[in-house]
């Protein structure tokens, strides 16, 4: 069994910022996988993907940042699926049609492919299915590891993109990822901090109706 959550989140964000002092792998098409390869593999041949998840949002203008609770899915067919439980619940989806936001109620709120927001979200989907041949023309890939830890660095280059997102960060331990991170800026950023992995589990219809579009 793993740790609780918070107990999790700590540990992993020490790993990660152990990891960040630590000299890079600048990876490129033909240049640098090669010690990369078999985790990336592993990593892209998750298929389906569940995990509890707690969303940290830190601004400008908070002393504490707000926190969020849920579940998170990845289909590669559907795309990413983030059901919030708390403190308000919600659906938000991103996929190949942009991003939809679905309230409790079952009211949708969306935005279309190829305006600036879906494009930010189009950029990240790669990156959830660790897609290195869609990454490459969008972001500068650095990847680090610590014994069993490691993380990859991801720097938009669309200026768009790097506006809207930032440098993303994506660690774990083994073959698990345990944290994401969306820096804008010190004092704006986002984490994740992701629980207990399940993969490989085919999502039934309803999951399907339910969670995605």
């Amino acid at each position: 069994m793993r740790p609780l959550l918070a107990a999790l989140a700590a540990m992993v964000l020490a790993g990660a910022a152990h990891c960040a002092d630590i000299p890079g792998t600048v990876l490129s098409p033909g240049a640098g996988e090669g010690e990369w390869k078999p985790l990336i593999e592993s990593l892209a041949g998750k298929g389906t993907v569940v995990a509890p998840f707690e969303e940290h949002r830190y601004f400008v203008f908070r002393h504490t940042p707000l926190v969020l609770k849920g579940t998170i899915r990845i289909s590669r067919e559907r795309g990413l699926s983030l059901q919030y439980t708390e403190p308000d619940p919600s659906i938000l989806i991103a996929d190949s049609g942009g991003l939809l936001l679905r309230d409790k109620d079952g009211n949708t709120r969306e935005v279309p492919s190829g305006s600036r927001q879906s494009g930010a979200i189009a950029a990240l989907l790669p990156i959830m299915q660790f897609d290195l041949s869609a990454l490459y023309p969008r972001f500068e890939i650095h990847a680090r590891r610590d014994g069993a830890d490691w993380m990859f660095e991801f720097t938009p280059r669309d200026p768009d993109v790097a506006r809207s997102l930032g440098e993303i960060f994506v660690g774990g331990t083994g073959t698990d990822v345990h944290h994401l991170e969306f820096r804008r800026s010190a004092s704006q950023r986002v984490e994740i901090m992701v629980g207990d992995t399940r993969s490989g589990v085919p999502f039934t219809a309803a999951e399907l109706a339910q969670f995605f579009r």
